[in-house]
């Protein structure tokens, strides 16, 4: 029961993304949305929903990211919406000090351009610039009042492929 409520939960966030994207006019077109981010709101509630997604797919990696731990899983059955396959979810435990809320927060989205033509597309928006000095997989985030979208260069199963070979 558990795994419907998650998969509806995400299919109304796409809803929501979708149309904020179609109101800001922002066309992602054929790019592929590699995975979606459910927020926890504390440690136990980390713990608890890592034990909830380990019943709805595959623990790939869990691994420690800006200060705190971040579970990752490819699912038994994807989330399909429209024409995308959005095969994981990232599950990041909330940084020490910051109040979040339980649920899923953005969507992140492979891209065959380089950011400026990102930036250049999509003029209109405002960008957070601030990781694309990080050195595996920069990105590039469009920030909404309680959702965003990333764009990256390399799909997430790509980087934890790359970080469990070093």
């Amino acid at each position: 029961m558990l795994s419907l409520s998650m998969h509806e939960k995400a299919l109304i966030f796409l809803e929501k993304i979708f149309s904020i994207l179609k109101e800001k006019k922002i066309d992602i077109g054929n790019w592929e949305i590699d995975h979606l981010c459910y927020r926890t709101s504390s440690l136990d509630n980390y713990s608890e929903l890592k034990s909830l997604w380990s019943g709805l797919g595959e623990l790939l990696i869990e691994s420690e990211v800006n200060g705190r731990d971040i579970a990752t899983y490819k699912l038994h059955k994807p989330v399909v919406f429209r024409d995308y396959i959005i095969p994981l979810v990232e599950v990041p435990a909330p940084k020490e000090g910051k109040s979040t809320l339980e649920g899923f927060e953005h969507i992140e989205v492979v891209i065959d351009v380089e950011f400026d033509e990102i930036m250049k597309r999509f003029s209109h928006l405002t960008f957070d610039t601030k990781a694309l000095s990080k050195e595996l997989n920069p990105e590039l985030v469009v920030k909404f009042d309680d959702c965003s979208i990333k764009f990256h260069h390399m799909s997430l199963e790509k980087v934890i492929e790359i970080e469990k070979q070093s």
